[in-house]
């Protein structure tokens, strides 16, 4: 257990987008409420690094990942590229530091649970940034299926894309040889959680991608969770309203990715439905009363943080224990891959100028 402080001394590997967008700003708040201590930062990328350390006070720059440990930080947050998760996270847990490991876990399941037996060897916390979870949206959503709130249970459709626009610094990014991800591994790491989360392991599994050898663009999963169908398509230049559909037989949720407080929902044959906007609550003898609706994206960072330096991590922690269902999804969905249809593409040679 760690011991009680004022703050925890807190590290971060990887300074690229995000860290620059979500965990710069959740730290910098830390610091500020005197939760976070910050020790230091790396990044092989100079002006990435300097550019972090900038945005967080107490932040020292560190030119090897070695040094940053030597410093010896309560809390290392890895938001390296996905291919150095499993080295950089073993390293740190076998030097008796807690581990926040950006998704996905690992590349494999097999690194995953590499991870997830060091932690365990060296008695330290391996948590994974599986941000969704954090969302007072989701948690209500996980309750109201567990509860049967929906009736039977149907069906479920889930879409999400649009033009890639993260903001990455070279075409590396997209490199299968480098370990990098294709949109299963980087946005289907999130979707993935949150059904099996929701709904539990998957009876059968159906999957289709453009990779053509390289990294997927677009893909497509059939899922059945017992008698419920679920069908998840991702894309990285198909431009679609991005929705999750979950029906039953009395009713139906509607949830948007990143909406952290809000779903639609409805009852079967009611041909009414409604947004629920979601609060803070606190039952007195007076009856319920609502706080503001503060919930965003960037606080679910905050939050997340918060867990991963807490000794009291109660039932919202992402343990890497819990990623490794997603870890062996996805290794089963890409040794079992199928083509998608491209009706536009021929065999080379077959081309004709009618």
């Amino acid at each position: 257990m760690r011991p009680a402080s004022p703050s925890v001394d807190v590290a971060i590997v990887g300074c690229g987008a995000v860290a620059q967008h979500y965990y710069r700003p959740a730290l910098a708040a830390l610091v500020a409420d005197g939760s976070v201590s910050m020790v230091g930062a790396h990044d092989p990328d100079p002006s990435a690094l300097r550019r972090f350390c900038d945005g967080v006070p107490g932040t020292q720059p560190f030119d090897t990942f070695d040094g940053l440990l030597r410093r010896r930080p309560e809390l290392v947050i890895v938001a390296s590229p996905p291919h150095h998760h499993a080295t950089q996270s073993i390293e740190a847990l076998r030097m008796g530091i807690d581990v926040l490991c950006e998704k996905p876990l690992a590349t494999s399941l097999a690194e995953g649970a590499a991870m997830v037996e060091a932690a365990a060897t060296s008695g330290r916390r391996l948590s994974v940034g599986l941000v969704r979870r954090q969302f007072p949206a989701t948690k209500t959503i996980h309750r109201l299926l567990r509860s049967g709130a929906l009736g039977e249970l149907h069906s479920i459709e889930c879409f999400e894309g649009g033009p890639f626009r993260w903001p990455v610094h070279s075409a590396r990014y997209f490199a299968k040889e480098a370990g990098n991800a294709g949109v299963l591994q980087d946005i289907g790491t999130h979707a993935l959680d949150l059904l099996l989360w929701w709904l539990g392991e998957p009876t059968s599994v159906a999957y289709e991608d453009d990779s053509m050898g390289g990294v997927e663009a677009n893909c497509r999963l059939g899922l059945r969770f017992g008698d419920v169908s679920a069908t998840l398509r991702l894309s990285r230049d198909w431009a679609r309203p991005n929705r999750y559909l979950l029906t039953g037989a009395d009713g139906w949720i509607a949830w948007e990715p990143n909406e952290a407080d809000r779903y639609d929902f409805g009852f079967t044959g009611s041909g009414f439905g409604a947004e629920s906007l979601l609060h803070d609550v606190e039952l007195g003898v007076d009856g319920p009363a609502f706080g503001p609706t503060s919930h965003t994206f960037e606080s679910a960072f905050v939050q997340q943080l918060r867990l991963a330096i807490s000794d009291d991590v109660g039932s919202n922690s992402v343990s890497g224990q819990d990623a490794l269902a997603t870890l062996g999804l996805i290794d089963r969905c890409y040794s079992s891959r199928t083509a998608m249809s491209m009706p536009w593409m021929v065999p080379v040679g077959s081309a004709s100028n009618d």
